[in-house]
């Protein structure tokens, strides 16, 4: 086990291995995506509250589960950079961060269209889960600025390291808000499969759908952000520049 996690952290042998899940990433991340986009926007029924704005969820839903797992990652790969220095680790760490802001902003904006017509508002500062949705979305931002900031990496790394477990913290405090906190935003509704439940069983699958879609593309877009960071950090190396004569 220790070899294979060790042999993992070569940016080399990940370079090759998702090279061969790529084509296979990118055509589960294509088939999920047009039909969560198809169903859910074209297709599902209007919701007996909200009516056809039930549609925006489908993505908002995706989109925000999504946005909450880039700093446990972070954290993750941040603490393997510190305990066993691996490179791969500090890269993955990262270009998780640029991409996770990206979603930050998704849920902020498409979260903020299904407000304006469910809320009659387009944002509310009283409402916890928007702030620190927000919140995460500046501490993206700042994780970006340091690695800007510091010229060297292992200080940049540790630093990073540290703010994304901050990040971490903030992510259990979204992820509860709604229940600490008398906010904006409804408990979360329990998922069935029975037609006799409020949202009904296409809802739920469309959701399903386009949360498989959402990870499937943060998987695709972090893989290939990596590799590129990869071939700009090791292009001394030998088999970089053969990669290269290759090509």
């Amino acid at each position: 086990m220790w070899l294979w996690f060790s042999k993992l952290g070569s940016p080399k042998w990940f370079y090759e291995l998702s090279g061969r899940w790529l084509p296979w990433l990118i055509a589960a991340m294509t088939i999920f995506i047009t039909v969560g986009v198809i169903w859910g926007l074209l297709y599902l029924p209007p919701d007996y509250q909200q009516g056809y704005t039930s549609r925006i969820l489908i993505v908002h839903v995706a989109v925000a589960g999504t946005s909450l797992a880039f700093f446990p990652l972070m954290a993750v790969a941040g603490v393997i950079t510190m305990v066993w220095r691996m490179k791969l680790a500090d890269m993955v760490a990262k270009m998780a961060a640029p991409i996770g802001a990206w979603f930050s902003f998704l849920t902020l904006a498409t979260g903020s269209i299904w407000g304006s017509i469910s809320w009659g508002t387009w944002w509310e500062w009283t409402d916890a889960r928007l702030v620190t949705m927000l919140f995460q979305l500046f501490l993206l931002l700042g994780v970006i600025s340091l690695r800007s900031a510091l010229e060297d990496q292992d200080k940049a790394a540790k630093a990073c390291a540290l703010l994304s477990i901050v990040g971490l913290i903030n992510v259990v405090v979204i992820k509860y808000s709604v229940e600490w906190w008398n906010v904006l935003h409804q408990v979360a509704s329990p998922v069935s499969l029975s037609a006799d439940s409020p949202n009904g069983p296409q809802f739920w699958i469309a959701i399903a759908i386009m949360i498989v879609a959402m990870y499937l593309f943060l998987s695709v877009s972090l893989i290939l952000a990596t590799r590129n960071e990869i071939l700009q950090r090791e292009r001394r190396s030998q088999w970089v520049q053969d990669l290269v004569r290759q090509s």
